[in-house]
Protein backbone atom coordinates (compact mmCIF):
# COMPACT_ATOMS: atom_id res chain seq x y z
CA UNK A 1 0.00 0.00 0.00
CA UNK A 2 1.58 3.35 -0.66
CA UNK A 3 0.88 6.80 -0.06
CA UNK A 4 2.48 9.73 -1.04
CA UNK A 5 5.39 9.22 1.52
CA UNK A 6 5.04 6.56 2.87
CA UNK A 7 4.33 2.79 1.74
CA UNK A 8 3.32 -0.15 4.10
CA UNK A 9 3.50 -3.82 2.90
CA UNK A 10 -0.12 -4.39 4.09
CA UNK A 11 -3.26 -1.95 5.05
CA UNK A 12 -4.36 -1.46 8.35
CA UNK A 13 -7.22 -3.61 8.31
CA UNK A 14 -5.12 -6.58 6.99
CA UNK A 15 -2.71 -6.03 9.19
CA UNK A 16 -4.95 -6.21 11.75
CA UNK A 17 -5.99 -9.67 11.06
CA UNK A 18 -2.96 -10.88 10.20
CA UNK A 19 -1.56 -9.97 14.54
CA UNK A 20 -4.82 -10.98 15.71
CA UNK A 21 -4.36 -13.97 14.24
CA UNK A 22 -0.92 -14.51 15.39
CA UNK A 23 -2.08 -13.54 18.77
CA UNK A 24 -4.62 -16.32 18.78
CA UNK A 25 -2.75 -19.04 17.64
CA UNK A 26 0.25 -18.53 19.81
CA UNK A 27 -2.21 -17.67 22.85
CA UNK A 28 -5.49 -19.90 22.55
CA UNK A 29 -7.82 -19.07 25.44
CA UNK A 30 -10.90 -18.04 25.96
CA UNK A 31 -10.43 -14.39 25.65
CA UNK A 32 -9.77 -14.20 22.00
CA UNK A 33 -8.57 -10.44 20.22
CA UNK A 34 -10.53 -9.45 17.49
CA UNK A 35 -8.82 -7.59 14.33
CA UNK A 36 -11.62 -4.63 15.32
CA UNK A 37 -9.80 -4.36 18.93
CA UNK A 38 -6.39 -4.17 16.74
CA UNK A 39 -7.29 -1.92 14.12
CA UNK A 40 -8.26 0.44 16.93
CA UNK A 41 -4.77 0.22 18.29
CA UNK A 42 -3.25 0.15 14.95
CA UNK A 43 -4.90 3.57 13.95
CA UNK A 44 -3.57 5.00 17.52
CA UNK A 45 -0.55 4.12 16.59
CA UNK A 46 0.17 4.72 13.16
CA UNK A 47 1.67 8.40 13.14
CA UNK A 48 3.49 7.63 16.31
CA UNK A 49 5.35 4.54 14.41
CA UNK A 50 5.80 6.29 10.84
CA UNK A 51 7.55 9.18 12.76
CA UNK A 52 9.97 6.77 14.93
CA UNK A 53 10.41 5.21 11.03
CA UNK A 54 10.76 8.46 9.34
CA UNK A 55 13.69 9.61 11.67
CA UNK A 56 15.75 6.77 10.71
CA UNK A 57 18.01 7.14 7.52
CA UNK A 58 18.25 3.66 6.20
CA UNK A 59 17.27 1.82 3.84
CA UNK A 60 14.35 -0.16 4.69
CA UNK A 61 13.27 2.44 6.68
CA UNK A 62 13.28 5.77 5.02
CA UNK A 63 14.92 6.42 1.72
CA UNK A 64 14.46 9.60 -0.66
CA UNK A 65 11.68 11.39 1.83
CA UNK A 66 9.81 7.98 1.23
CA UNK A 67 9.13 5.90 5.10
CA UNK A 68 8.24 2.56 4.70
CA UNK A 69 7.14 -0.55 6.86
CA UNK A 70 7.06 -4.13 6.10
CA UNK A 71 5.63 -6.41 8.62
CA UNK A 72 7.85 -9.36 6.89
CA UNK A 73 11.46 -7.23 8.23
CA UNK A 74 11.74 -8.34 11.47
CA UNK A 75 13.67 -5.51 13.22
CA UNK A 76 10.34 -3.47 12.21
CA UNK A 77 7.81 -5.55 13.17
CA UNK A 78 9.38 -6.02 16.55
CA UNK A 79 9.54 -1.77 16.94
CA UNK A 80 6.15 -2.12 15.63
CA UNK A 81 4.50 -4.23 18.40
CA UNK A 82 6.23 -2.53 21.07
CA UNK A 83 4.68 0.42 19.87
CA UNK A 84 1.81 -1.12 19.44
CA UNK A 85 1.32 -2.36 22.98
CA UNK A 86 2.70 0.54 24.80
CA UNK A 87 0.34 3.03 22.91
CA UNK A 88 -2.65 1.04 23.33
CA UNK A 89 -1.55 1.00 27.21
CA UNK A 90 -1.53 4.99 27.20
CA UNK A 91 -4.23 5.87 25.73
CA UNK A 92 -6.65 3.17 26.96
CA UNK A 93 -5.48 1.86 29.88
CA UNK A 94 -6.16 -1.65 28.79
CA UNK A 95 -3.32 -4.24 29.90
CA UNK A 96 -4.73 -7.67 28.32
CA UNK A 97 -4.17 -6.68 25.08
CA UNK A 98 -0.82 -4.98 25.31
CA UNK A 99 0.17 -7.92 27.67
CA UNK A 100 -0.62 -10.25 24.28
CA UNK A 101 2.00 -7.97 22.15
CA UNK A 102 4.55 -7.76 24.66
CA UNK A 103 4.21 -11.74 25.21
CA UNK A 104 4.01 -12.40 21.18
CA UNK A 105 6.89 -9.98 20.86
CA UNK A 106 8.66 -12.16 23.07
CA UNK A 107 7.56 -14.93 21.59
CA UNK A 108 8.77 -13.97 18.05
CA UNK A 109 11.74 -11.73 18.27
CA UNK A 110 13.31 -13.29 22.18
CA UNK A 111 12.78 -9.60 23.48
CA UNK A 112 11.65 -8.94 26.61
CA UNK A 113 10.07 -5.04 26.47
CA UNK A 114 7.40 -4.46 28.16
CA UNK A 115 4.66 -2.45 27.55
CA UNK A 116 5.19 0.36 29.99
CA UNK A 117 8.49 0.96 28.97
CA UNK A 118 8.81 4.75 27.37
CA UNK A 119 11.33 4.36 24.39
CA UNK A 120 11.92 7.65 22.86
CA UNK A 121 10.26 8.93 20.15
CA UNK A 122 12.76 7.61 17.26
CA UNK A 123 14.89 4.33 18.64
CA UNK A 124 16.24 1.05 16.19
CA UNK A 125 16.61 -2.41 16.87
CA UNK A 126 19.33 -4.10 15.22
CA UNK A 127 19.08 -7.77 15.33
CA UNK A 128 17.95 -7.53 19.26
CA UNK A 129 17.71 -11.09 20.07
CA UNK A 130 18.06 -11.27 23.77
CA UNK A 131 17.40 -7.57 24.55
CA UNK A 132 15.72 -6.81 27.97
CA UNK A 133 14.72 -2.91 28.20
CA UNK A 134 13.31 -2.05 31.45
CA UNK A 135 12.04 1.08 32.97
CA UNK A 136 14.42 3.91 32.02
CA UNK A 137 14.43 7.86 30.87
CA UNK A 138 15.33 7.96 26.90
CA UNK A 139 15.42 11.85 26.06
CA UNK A 140 16.39 10.76 22.14
CA UNK A 141 17.62 8.00 19.70
CA UNK A 142 18.59 4.78 20.59
CA UNK A 143 20.16 2.05 18.54
CA UNK A 144 20.23 -1.09 20.73
CA UNK A 145 21.70 -4.40 19.03
CA UNK A 146 21.53 -7.88 20.36
CA UNK A 147 21.46 -9.34 23.76
CA UNK A 148 21.38 -5.96 25.32
CA UNK A 149 20.27 -5.02 28.87
CA UNK A 150 18.75 -1.58 30.27
CA UNK A 151 17.40 -2.08 34.10
CA UNK A 152 17.23 -1.96 37.79
CA UNK A 153 19.65 -3.68 40.47
CA UNK A 154 18.30 -4.03 44.02
CA UNK A 155 17.83 -0.35 44.60
CA UNK A 156 15.81 -0.23 42.29
CA UNK A 157 17.30 2.66 40.59
CA UNK A 158 16.82 3.00 37.30
CA UNK A 159 19.13 4.30 34.18
CA UNK A 160 18.55 7.83 32.62
CA UNK A 161 19.92 8.62 28.92
CA UNK A 162 20.15 12.24 28.15
CA UNK A 163 20.53 12.05 24.57
CA UNK A 164 21.52 9.98 21.34
CA UNK A 165 23.57 6.70 21.89
CA UNK A 166 24.13 3.06 20.45
CA UNK A 167 24.50 0.02 22.06
CA UNK A 168 26.18 -2.24 20.57
CA UNK A 169 26.14 -6.04 20.86
CA UNK A 170 26.08 -7.64 24.73
CA UNK A 171 26.58 -3.73 26.42
CA UNK A 172 24.55 -3.04 29.17
CA UNK A 173 23.44 0.05 31.92
CA UNK A 174 22.03 -0.65 35.16
CA UNK A 175 21.08 0.91 38.29
CA UNK A 176 21.65 4.63 39.13
CA UNK A 177 23.17 4.91 35.71
CA UNK A 178 23.45 8.58 33.83
CA UNK A 179 24.15 8.62 29.95
CA UNK A 180 25.23 11.99 27.98
CA UNK A 181 24.61 12.60 24.66
CA UNK A 182 26.55 10.85 21.73
CA UNK A 183 27.37 8.15 23.63
CA UNK A 184 28.67 4.62 21.88
CA UNK A 185 28.53 1.61 24.19
CA UNK A 186 31.05 -0.60 22.85
CA UNK A 187 30.05 -4.55 22.40
CA UNK A 188 30.38 -6.33 25.90
CA UNK A 189 30.82 -3.57 27.75
CA UNK A 190 29.05 -3.15 31.51
CA UNK A 191 28.11 0.42 32.91
CA UNK A 192 26.70 0.32 36.56
CA UNK A 193 25.99 2.82 38.69
CA UNK A 194 27.73 5.68 36.83
CA UNK A 195 27.77 8.71 35.25
CA UNK A 196 29.21 9.20 31.37
CA UNK A 197 29.39 12.45 29.58
CA UNK A 198 28.52 13.49 26.18
CA UNK A 199 30.40 12.41 23.62
CA UNK A 200 32.30 9.26 24.25
CA UNK A 201 32.84 5.85 23.49
CA UNK A 202 32.82 3.51 26.56
CA UNK A 203 34.49 -0.07 26.68
CA UNK A 204 34.92 -2.35 29.65
CA UNK A 205 32.91 -2.73 32.58
CA UNK A 206 32.21 -0.71 35.85
CA UNK A 207 34.08 0.53 38.31
CA UNK A 208 37.00 -0.61 35.33
CA UNK A 209 35.58 1.59 32.17
CA UNK A 210 37.64 2.76 29.69
CA UNK A 211 36.48 5.87 28.05
CA UNK A 212 37.28 7.30 25.23
CA UNK A 213 36.59 10.47 22.93
CA UNK A 214 34.11 9.97 20.66
CA UNK A 215 34.92 12.53 17.76
CA UNK A 216 31.51 11.01 15.29
CA UNK A 217 28.23 11.69 15.44
CA UNK A 218 26.32 7.99 16.41
CA UNK A 219 24.68 8.49 12.47
CA UNK A 220 28.65 8.26 11.08
CA UNK A 221 29.25 4.72 13.06
CA UNK A 222 27.20 1.36 12.31
CA UNK A 223 24.25 0.52 11.44
CA UNK A 224 24.04 3.97 9.24
CA UNK A 225 27.30 4.11 7.70
CA UNK A 226 26.81 0.55 5.86
CA UNK A 227 23.70 1.98 3.83
CA UNK A 228 21.71 -1.12 4.23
Amino acid sequence: MKSNNYIKSLSNEDLAVYISRQINNIFPDNSPVSSDKILQAITLTESRAFKCFSGIEKKYFNQNGITHFNHLISDQYCMYLYMLANTLYKESGNTEIPTKLYYLNKVLHSVDIYFTSELPEVFLFVHPLGTIIGRAKFHEMLVIYQGCTIGCLNEGLFPEFKGKCTMYANSKVLGNSNIGDNVVLAANCSIVNSVIPDNKVILGSSPDLLIKTNNKDIFQRPPFIYGL
